[in-house]
């Protein structure tokens, strides 16, 4: 068999402990062929070689620890920097080593290497960052690294919508009745169905409450057309809705036949008997939240 030596430090100080596990099995272990030295009393230098597949333990200032076929160039690689590096704490590499294959990267950057002061963890696909996760939710693509640009979210939801008047609000029994949003960033985008059974007082002018998010405070919202149908002779036209800044209502304003003037929409304009003032449209609007 191969020899096998076990050797003191020089001083006579050194002390090696080889303690039996507290069970019958055997216990194996394997050195490598390749001198390699396990750790330096400065905890630098400390690399373990040899390992199965090009395993690689290295604590020489990357602190690195990777798994390398060298025969198709694919490196799947785990490599830990220290805390006051102003540029990567953590990589976890997929791909060749030189970029010929091609290779993902994650990476979390510490906090002085962003403008903002933030870290974040970037997917890297070849040389380039095809999408950045900020810290304090957010995200970003393209290199893109700016918080003002972070995607920061995405939902779908349905909301109850209702007829109601700026004087008084009409008491109103839906056969339909029922809203659906979307909502990407400050973007949202919401539909509503009406059918009214009856509808019985109120005044003023009509509108649509229920937004599930209040318009922005410094953006008044883009109009979006309606379609009607069943509603007292004056209001089967054209019909528009905004929404002011600030507000989780849609105001209604009708056309004339040539778009040549319009009129806000009134509660009297709602026809109360069943079966009527059919109401289905979509609505897009910027929100704070």
């Amino acid at each position: 068999m191969s020899k096998v030596k076990i050797q003191g430090n020089a001083s006579g100080t050194g002390v090696l402990t080889v303690t039996a596990p507290n069970t019958s099995t055997d216990r194996t272990i394997t050195l490598p062929d390749a001198t390699g030295t396990l750790l330096n009393s400065d905890g630098s230098g400390a690399n373990l070689t040899g390992l199965p597949n090009g395993s690689q333990l290295d604590h020489s200032g990357t602190k690195k620890i990777e798994a390398v076929s060298t025969g198709a160039q694919i490196q799947n690689r785990l490599e830990v920097i220290t805390p006051n590096d102003s540029s990567t704490h953590l990589v976890q590499r997929l791909g060749s080593t030189d970029g010929s294959y091609g290779y993902v990267d994650l990476e979390l950057v510490s906090p002085n290497s962003t403008a903002a002061g933030l870290p974040r963890l970037d997917l890297q696909v070849g040389n380039s960052t095809v999408a950045s996760f900020l810290r304090g939710g957010g995200i970003t693509f393209n290199g893109d690294t700016a918080a003002a640009n972070a995607l920061n979210d995405y939902e779908e939801g349905t909301w109850t919508p209702i007829f109601d008047g700026d004087g008084s609000n009409p008491t109103v029994n839906y056969a339909a009745q029922f809203g659906i949003y979307t909502k990407v960033g400050r973007l949202v985008h919401v539909s509503w169905n009406f059918t009214t059974n009856s509808v019985s007082g109120g005044s003023g002018n009509l509108r649509i409450a229920g937004l599930p998010f209040a318009a922005s405070s410094n953006q008044s919202s883009a109009t979006g057309a309606c379609r009607t149908q069943n509603w007292n002779s004056n209001a089967n036209s054209p019909i528009v809705g905004y929404i002011d800044n600030n507000e989780s209502f849609v105001v209604l304003n009708r056309y004339d036949s040539a778009y040549a003037s319009h009129t806000t929409v009134k509660v009297a304009d709602l026809r109360t008997s069943g079966d009527s003032n059919q109401f289905k449209t979509s609505i897009t609007y910027f929100t704070d939240a």
